[in-house]
């Protein structure tokens, strides 16, 4: 019983994270498309900030994520007035420790999760 509980129990705590971060990466997705939304219906471009940055103008935004999560944007996401993004990366960080590396690459704003290369962080 007590060999179980030690395989079980860190590979649930390690499940449980993974789903975590799972669900606070969907809901930043969600969040950048209700951005996208929002452009494209006003027909103003938006620049959405790194957490933690103060926005100076009402067309700069930041994301609420869950509580121990931030994020990094690199450079500040840019959605034009038709609701198309800039290429850019963003970091989902927990503690400040990085989680999960992001990149954004077409007009449609979907992010996808990649690996740096080797000697990049």
């Amino acid at each position: 019983m007590a060999l179980a509980t030690a395989i079980i129990l860190p590979n649930g705590a390690r499940l449980l994270d993974q789903t975590v971060a799972q669900a606070v990466f969907f809901e930043f997705q969600r969040d950048v498309l209700q951005l996208r939304r929002e452009a494209n219906r006003s027909g103003a471009a938006i620049t959405v900030l790194s957490a933690g940055a103060e926005p100076e103008n009402p067309t700069e935004r930041t994301l609420a994520l869950r509580e121990g999560w931030s994020y990094a944007l690199t450079p500040a996401l840019a959605i034009d007035e038709a609701g198309a993004c800039a290429p850019g990366e963003a970091i989902l960080m927990r503690n400040a420790a990085p989680i999960m590396r992001l990149r954004v690459e077409g007009a449609d704003c979907r992010f996808i999760r990649y690996l740096p290369a080797p000697g990049r962080r």
